[in-house]
């Protein structure tokens, strides 16, 4: 999940996600506003990129964008129910919008 570390609401989602995730080790989380960050480690995703919506890199390094990422990482989590109404299409459309 490449996340704006900058961003306290991002922050407060990622928090929650990490303390859901730990010790299983499902979600890698990788800020995009560290001085250390780098598209090449990322799939080629620059910080602007990132920016302008959510990614997340599975682990055979497909891209995913959008709402996309929220059922994955919630799924991973098991809160996966918070997100299924987005499985619905035009609720999903919307949601990515």
């Amino acid at each position: 999940m490449l996340y704006d570390g900058g961003c306290p609401l991002c922050m407060r989602e990622v928090n929650m996600l990490k303390r859901r995730d730990e010790g299983k080790g499902k979600i890698y989380f990788v800020d995009i506003d560290a001085p250390d960050y780098r598209p090449e480690d990322n799939a080629g995703i620059t910080y602007e990129q990132a920016m302008e919506s959510i990614h997340g890199i599975l682990p055979d390094n497909r891209v995913v964008t959008n709402v996309e990422v929220f059922r994955r990482l919630y799924d991973a989590v098991g809160l996966g129910w918070v997100y299924a109404i987005t499985r619905v299409q035009p609720i999903g459309r919307l949601a990515d919008w």
